[in-house]
């Protein structure tokens, strides 16, 4: 089902809601077709399915998703994890019929991804007959990325302050061992004119404007899951905002920066619950929920697809309740991508 918004139409093609780890999206005005984070992975053991059941789930997002990758013109991948791209042959070969718009594999970017970015673009070169280039690093000196937080650390945490200082102090530490890395390392070339690396650019075709946020942080501050790229895409005063994984959004200044776009159509991936005690504490479970309350109240987007990370546990409901409501009071459009398909979330089956 194709949605339309002054002919900027969007299709959910595969999200955790769907059965499958996923969040990826159809993007079609009438100048150009886009696809955005082409990848599908199986759910996690804890998640309520047997094996056959989440393996069908999974083998049914890929089918759906290399189908719409032969439509696009455009392909996006936000980041390197393998919910959001694939590497099979079959896809690569796909992927070389588009243009590519990829994270920057040099740069802001964690030690597995950087790996997995250069395996990829190699798998790309072989499939041109080229050999992949590198130079030198092009860049030495990176400003530390907290600095562009001034919300997220204008805040008391109370009880949980003196905690967080602390993680905050080990985890620049490791921000600083991969600038060094960054710094040292060779950095790899795009492997031909059709393929960008997408941080803080953008382009335009007739009158569809798609832009890329700067790198933001995959969570919490200094995630150690790195950093991904959000998409925007604005046609005939609409603006659809695809956020990949800023799990909630966490950081107060990715709120901000959501609300100050002001999208009409938010594809919003959701904090993960289903860790909460584990990876994810109750503290930043709750930023997570005042932040996206506070996009409802002061952006108060037509559509809201809530999903991603947040359907992995049977008591998203309730673990988010307070969202839910606010949505409800100020009439704003929110649900899960299956809902929106008129299905029930897997999760709930």
């Amino acid at each position: 089902m194709m949605n339309q918004a002054s002919e900027l139409e969007f299709r959910l093609v595969s999200f955790d809601s769907m059965g499958a780890k996923s969040s990826c999206i159809f993007v079609k005005t009438p100048d150009t077709s886009i696809l955005i984070d082409p990848g599908a992975a199986i759910l996690q053991k804890s998640f309520p399915l047997s094996d056959s059941q989440k393996q069908f789930y999974l083998c049914s997002a890929i089918h759906k998703i290399k189908e719409e990758m032969k439509e696009a013109e455009h392909i996006i991948i936000s980041h390197y994890h393998f919910d959001h791209y694939m590497v099979d042959e079959d896809s690569c070969k796909t992927y070389l019929n588009s243009n590519m718009w990829i994270k920057d594999p040099n740069r802001w970017i964690n030690h597995s991804q950087w790996g997995r970015s250069r395996k990829f673009l190699q798998s790309l070169s072989r499939l041109k007959g080229t050999t992949l280039k590198y130079s030198p690093p092009m860049q030495c000196h990176y400003k530390d990325p907290v600095e562009c937080l001034p919300l997220a650390f204008s805040m008391d945490f109370g009880d949980y302050q003196k905690r967080r200082d602390e993680l905050i102090s080990r985890w620049r530490k490791r921000f600083v061992k991969m600038q060094k890395y960054w710094s040292s390392e060779k950095w790899v070339e795009p492997v031909s004119a059709e393929i960008h690396f997408s941080d803080g650019c953008e382009f335009k075709i007739g009158n569809t404007r798609v832009r890329f946020s700067r790198p933001l942080f995959h969570g919490i501050e200094y995630s150690a899951t790195g950093w991904v790229i959000a998409t925007i895409i604005e046609y005939g005063g609409k603006k659809l905002l695809h956020t990949s994984d800023l799990q909630g959004p966490v950081i107060e200044d990715h709120a901000q920066w959501i609300i100050d776009e002001n999208p009409d159509i938010l594809i919003l991936d959701g904090p993960p619950t289903y860790l909460l005690g584990y990876l994810f504490n109750r503290t930043n479970l709750d930023r997570s929920i005042n932040n996206i309350i506070r996009i409802i109240k002061e952006s108060v987007p037509e559509l809201i697809i809530y999903d991603h990370h947040l359907l992995r546990d049977p008591l998203y409901r309730e673990r988010t309740a307070k969202v839910w409501d606010i949505a409800e009071e100020m009439d704003v459009s929110i649900m899960t991508a299956a809902e929106y398909k008129g299905l029930v979330p897997v999760v709930l089956k």
